[in-house]
């Protein structure tokens, strides 16, 4: 591969919380000219098999990815062997943490007379990993919620239900992944640990360099976020760090983070392998 390919490396599927299919963003990325695709699903690998079969057809390269939940920070894993088994057993735990937090949030909703189930969520996403934003497209499907919320969508749901403060905002105080366990699995697997979005999650520089003293590979870039990465692109720079780009791709209903396109952003994404020691 050489240095540069346009790349949108941070996408998420119905294998976790996005709206689309792994081989749509495949075909949907060829045809806005990306090379090099990751789908990063939180806590999940199923879509990878899916995605390359699709690529072949297009000529797009697929790159094995997840992104994993530890605590506040995301991490997101690259290049991997898909059958390593301290990761594969890392990804199960860390999607059965989530489901018990989802367990919680929906406890709480019901607590306050939302007609909304584990078992609804589950049975709409029967082979998700589970979070927030699969509560909220449950409370889409399903007529009794419909019923319940009326006309209410997207947005106004999330703002009113799932937003810090709301019934359904932050659960916290349940077993996570940390990113020390995040880092070393991806790496037990051979691949490329980074931070994804620090521009939302880290607090501060010396926030920024104990995760690197943890590990860290790389720092993400999105582009669709403009100068809000500058600081992070910088740091990565003058450090010799890996850069990723992605668009954090969840389905066409964020306006805010579409697909990554060739020629529309500022910065030209790129990807490059980790050199040989």
């Amino acid at each position: 591969m050489r240095d540069k390919k346009y790349v949108d490396l941070h996408t998420h599927t119905y294998y976790s919380d996005g709206t689309c299919q792994p081989r749509q963003i495949v075909i949907d990325s060829a045809m806005l000219g990306m090379e090099v695709l990751a789908i990063t699903d939180h806590d999940h690998t199923a879509g990878y098999e899916e995605a390359r079969n699709e690529a072949k057809r297009w000529g797009l390269e697929v790159i094995t990815g997840t992104e994993i939940s530890a605590g506040p920070y995301h991490v997101l894993g690259y290049d991997f062997d898909m059958k390593n088994k301290e990761l594969k057993d890392l990804l199960a735990y860390s999607r059965n943490c989530q489901e018990n937090i989802t367990k919680e949030r929906v406890r709480r909703m019901r607590a306050a007379d939302i007609p909304i189930t584990f078992e609804k969520v589950r049975g709409y996403f029967p082979e998700s990993r589970l979070g927030k934003l699969n509560v909220l497209m449950t409370m889409i499907l399903d007529e009794e919620c419909r019923n319940y919320t009326g006309d209410m969508r997207g947005t106004e749901l999330f703002n009113t239900y799932f937003r810090k403060g709301c019934v359904g905002g932050g659960v916290r105080g349940f077993p996570e992944v940390n990113t020390q366990e995040a880092i070393d699995g991806i790496h037990a697997a051979g691949g490329l640990a980074v931070i994804a979005h620090p521009f939302k999650d880290v607090k501060d520089l010396a926030d920024l360099e104990r995760l690197i003293a943890q590990g860290m590979d790389g720092i993400e870039v999105q582009p669709n976020f403009g100068e809000r990465n500058d600081f992070y692109k910088q740091y990565a720079l003058d450090h010799n760090m890996l850069i990723t780009y992605g668009s954090d791709f969840h389905g066409p209903r964020n306006h805010r983070r579409p697909l990554l396109a060739r020629g529309e952003n500022k910065i030209e994404p790129f990807y490059c392998r980790r050199k040989a020691a």
